[in-house]
């Protein structure tokens, strides 16, 4: 039977923060291939922290977003990290949706990728936005729609963000 060794990164990224927080990300990589993880997973919105509230309408921290989780996947490998499967939250886009009104600016999604070798080799949308309490969701993100499995060390691992576990 196919064994897999997982490790949760429970930590404190700072809201706006790209670089202090992958900082982060390669910090708790390296503690978690010392303990031989297989995998290592962060929180929701990890590179750009959260709540990051309007900050996910700006085209330029969008793209600053997409751009500091390319690089992240390449500093892993650099730090000779790039075996380690590492799920990590990051704000992107999703261009297939339609612009209108009550849909937010740039189509922000709410996201985590899964970077493997240097690369990003699979990305995840939330799906349920919650819009209750504290929460605001619905006027920062657009859905996502597609299910996201992936298989590490023999074994499939089905990705979701924080709400979606709760639908």
């Amino acid at each position: 039977m196919p064994q897999l060794r997982l490790a949760l990164a429970q930590v404190n990224p700072t809201v706006g923060d790209l670089q202090g927080n992958s900082e982060i990300v390669l910090d708790w990589c390296a503690k978690a291939a010392a303990d031989a993880a297989h995998v290592v997973v962060f929180p929701e919105m990890m590179l750009t922290g959260y709540p990051i509230e309007d900050l996910a309408l700006r085209e330029s921290f969008q793209l600053a977003s997409k751009k500091a989780v390319t690089e992240l996947a390449q500093s892993l490998k650099t730090h000779n990290l790039g075996d380690l499967v590492v799920v990590v939250g990051y704000l992107d886009t999703r261009a297939a949706v339609a612009a209108g009104l009550g849909t937010p600016r740039g189509n922000p999604v709410n996201a985590a990728a899964v970077i493997h070798d240097g690369q990003v080799v699979a990305r995840y949308f939330k799906h349920h936005l919650p819009n209750y309490g504290v929460f605001d969701e619905f006027r920062y993100f657009v859905s996502g729609s597609d299910p996201q499995v992936i298989r590490v060390a023999g074994v499939d691992v089905a990705l979701a963000i924080c709400e979606d576990l709760w639908q």
